[in-house]
């Protein structure tokens, strides 16, 4: 029989020993022919079997809510997990302690969630988790529920631990009436490079708050009802680490056949002009991968989608 001690830990009662409620009125009958002993945040407990769960653990401390970890001398300390079995009878694993679980906390940044571990972020820094680099030329927007958009800085703070918390957008600052807003954003160097070496000149609009990378002089194989057409993508405001997807052409073209590629039907306006739509989609085996995808693989693959309208 063990008796648990009110300022925590344990001590086995003999059958002959007197007890002492005033050190605890929990105990514990346990069968077994030994006990092993172990030491819980600094405190000693004993077990009669060699082997203890996590379960067993948070029953003999009573600590539901804290995270169990086994000290190790020569790695990284373990923390224990429901399917953790810990052998007692080995050296140098009675030592275990407890932590409070470190609280995360989650943030909508322009659609893609961002988990941090502290109750306070800068503006600027939770763009950057979310991949955003570039945001000087739009507002940025605190959305909290029940109350008004707020409009923040890089610089504000936000407070994650309020409740309502529930996303922060970037929206275009607008200029003249809603007309598109020339060079008004910037790509990666390495994506820069590439379109000036390949097609000389682009250029980037924001419209209607979508951002748009147009190449105007693309030479398209043969086959087609054209030679040079204008090709439009849009990068999404967390590009890179969000997909750039589809492209767009204008003048609208087809093949010299007078046949119409499929899932082209539908028209985009851009700059007052109607580009036809590609709908053409990475497969999962070639989902977007940001540490190595941009404007220069999506180039690759609008080549290759046209390159296959032609080619037998």
């Amino acid at each position: 029989m063990y008796q648990v001690l009110n300022q925590s830990g344990m001590e086995e009662i003999s059958p002959e020993e007197s007890i002492d409620f005033e050190k605890g009125d929990k105990f514990f009958i346990l069968e077994g022919d030994r006990s092993f002993k172990l030491k819980i945040d600094g405190f000693n407990y004993e077990w009669p079997e060699n082997n203890i769960t996590l379960k067993h653990l948070k029953v003999l401390t009573g600590l539901k809510n804290k995270s169990f970890f086994l000290s190790k001398s020569e790695e990284a300390d373990l923390m224990i997990s429901e399917q953790t079995v810990i052998n007692l009878s080995e050296a140098g694993i009675e030592d275990i302690y407890t932590q409070l679980p470190k609280q995360t906390y989650e943030l909508n940044v322009q659609g893609t969630i961002i988990k941090v571990d502290k109750s306070q972020i800068i503006v600027s820094e939770a763009l950057s988790l979310a991949g955003i680099q570039d945001a000087e030329n739009y507002q940025i927007i605190l959305k909290i529920q029940g109350e008004p958009k707020q409009e923040v800085t890089s610089n504000s703070v936000i407070d994650l631990a309020k409740p309502g918390i529930e996303k922060l957008r970037l929206i275009p600052r607008e200029v003249n009436n809603g007309d598109a807003v020339v060079n008004s954003f910037q790509i990666l160097p390495k994506d820069n490079e590439y379109l000036n070496q390949v097609f000389g000149n682009f250029r980037t609009i924001i419209e209607q708050n979508r951002r748009w990378l147009i190449v105007d002089n693309y030479q398209l194989p043969e086959g087609y009802s054209h030679q040079v057409i204008s090709i439009a993508i849009e990068i999404p405001i967390a590009y890179p680490q969000a997909e750039i997807d589809m492209f767009y052409t204008y003048p609208r073209i087809q093949l010299s056949t007078g046949a119409i590629p499929s899932c082209t039907e539908v028209d985009q306006s851009i700059e007052g002009k109607l580009y036809q739509r590609w709908s053409r989609h990475r497969s999962p085996l070639s989902a977007w991968n940001p540490a190595c995808d941009n404007v220069i693989t999506h180039f690759a693959l609008i080549e290759e989608s046209l390159l296959r309208e032609v080619q037998p």
